[in-house]
């Protein structure tokens, strides 16, 4: 019996690897895909050379999903695995350090691109009391400008990885990438004129799609595509929808026939749909939709409210913008530091906007504030953060300042700390130290800024220094070196100041 089961786990074994070579000798390459974007561009590029499985299908939320030990399997026999970005699918980076080391080829489809900080979306996804929320928004492939980009990180790794099938990927990519330039003209064109540039959700995805294309959306919390609201909501949403004359609400789904005919009575507003293409429905495949044939759906919907004159819509609650970190403080607040709140090894931001890692924060910038191009604000922080000084060394007691791999360094103690006024009407706090140190030259006196008022470690800092004196540097709100911690790279880095 013993031989008999040894000789059916061999022939098991031998029909496994028969299959499994079976599966390879076609010459095409085994490939796990998250979700459905992810999963479009990814057989777009790739063509016939692989086979491109989709892991979250139809009727599944994307933003819920964690992966079975099978999907596990599938994805660890894979040659490769695209997903998105860790903040959809928050379980990829467990999941990575599951992956044996350069077996799997592992594509995150979004790339270097920078993404803005998320938002809490009350109500969405039937998340319940708790709302649902991402550390930055991570949907970018709704503005069909970054799709663009992603499909064209998607073949830039691949390519690297399978060199053979490089010129089949290239030429691919290129069919695919004139397609959606055509869809970003779409864009661009149907919406350049538009006559009313705010336009209200219930799912908080659009925010890539409004700023690319000149809009601002408008998310409402708190407000489900498949249920009618309580009595006391809709009494908050029709005060609302009255006041700012909102024509039409852009449901996620299709939204229920009786959330659609209380709305409509007691407001007169209209209700459409903007589809995140998180997932197509079976019909929606069956009958042949794709990214682009959706993402133009989209565009005809979103017309519906550009083409009609209005005014800027405001938010249900406006976010309170007068914080301590904006520089609106009572003096009370304002208390002594040390020089331990500032302790570390530290790098000047000064070498990331020279080689172009900053010009995605510029062109954000520009995008979401429209008071200055992208070079205007390059312009603005060249002379901000200009310094020598490549990395600064911090002890509770020294400063070690290092310039073209010199390094000096001084002992220091805390001597107060002052308020500025500036023009805007906010204020900002220097935290003064200073050296007896004969040879400190432009070291002796230091300045320290950080948007904080009270002791507590610094995330970041500009520094302010000089040999004449500490009210000379109060002159200085022109160049502000600034530093962030050495362990960042220059892509976490300017992650970090989108998010603050």
């Amino acid at each position: 019996m013993k031989k008999i089961g040894l000789l059916v786990a061999s022939l098991l074994s031998l029909f496994l690897v028969a299959c499994s070579n079976q599966k390879r000798a076609n010459g095409k390459l085994n490939v796990v895909t998250t979700f459905y974007p992810v999963y479009e561009f990814t057989k777009q590029v790739t063509g016939d050379t692989a086979n491109v499985k989709l892991l979250i299908g139809a009727g599944t939320e994307p933003h819920e999903y964690e992966p079975s030990a099978k999907a596990v399997a599938t994805i660890q026999d894979a040659d490769t695995f695209v997903y998105e970005n860790e903040n959809m699918e928050t379980w990829v980076p467990k999941l990575l350090k599951t992956l044996k080391k350069g077996k799997v080829n592992v594509v995150k489809a979004s790339g270097k691109m920078l993404l803005l900080p998320g938002t809490e979306e009350e109500g969405d996804h039937d998340h319940g009391k708790e709302g649902h929320h991402h550390e930055y928004d991570p949907h970018v492939w709704l503005s069909p400008k970054r799709a663009i980009k992603m499909v064209e990180n998607i073949r830039d790794s691949l390519s690297k990885r399978y060199p053979d099938k490089k010129a089949t990927f290239q030429k691919n990519a290129e069919a695919y990438i004139k397609k959606l330039e055509t869809l970003d003209k779409e864009y661009a064109t149907g919406l350049a004129n538009a006559k009313q540039k705010s336009f209200v959700t219930q799912h908080a995805a659009f925010r890539y799609l409004a700023l690319d294309y000149g809009l601002k959306q408008v998310p409402i919390s708190g407000l489900s595509p498949d249920s009618e609201p309580s009595a006391a909501r809709l009494a908050e949403l029709t005060k609302y929808i009255k006041k700012n004359n909102i024509k039409y609400i852009y449901f996620e789904e299709n939204a229920s026939q009786a959330l659609a005919s209380t709305l409509a009575k007691e407001t007169g507003v209209k209700l459409d749909v903007l589809n995140p293409l998180e997932s197509l429905t079976e019909k929606q495949t069956k009958n042949g939709a794709d990214y682009i044939s959706i993402m133009q759906s989209n565009l005809k919907a979103l017309k519906k409210t550009t083409d009609q004159a209005g005014t800027e819509i405001s938010a249900e609650k406006e976010k309170n913008t007068k914080t301590v970190q904006n520089g609106y403080f009572e003096d009370s607040a304002v208390k002594d530091r040390t020089l331990s709140d500032y302790a570390g090894q530290w790098q000047s931001v000064y070498p990331y906007l020279q080689d172009g890692t900053l010009d995605q924060v510029f062109d954000y910038k520009a995008k979401l504030s429209g008071k200055m191009t992208a070079a205007e604000y390059k312009a603005y922080y060249e002379k901000g953060y200009k310094t020598d000084v490549s990395h600064i060394n911090i002890t509770d007691k020294t400063m070690e300042f290092v310039v073209n791999g010199q390094k000096k360094k001084y002992t220091y103690k805390y001597v107060g700390k002052h308020t500025l006024t500036y023009s805007k009407g906010n204020r900002g706090v220097r935290f003064m130290f200073e050296t007896t140190d004969k040879d400190a030259g432009k070291y002796k006196y230091v300045q320290f800024s950080d948007h904080n008022i009270a002791p507590t470690k610094a995330a970041h800092f500009h520094i302010f220094y000089g040999g004449e004196s500490q009210e000379a540097l109060f002159n200085e709100l022109e160049n502000w070196p600034t530093y962030y911690p050495t362990k960042l790279s220059g892509q976490e880095i300017a992650q970090e100041m989108l998010a603050h």
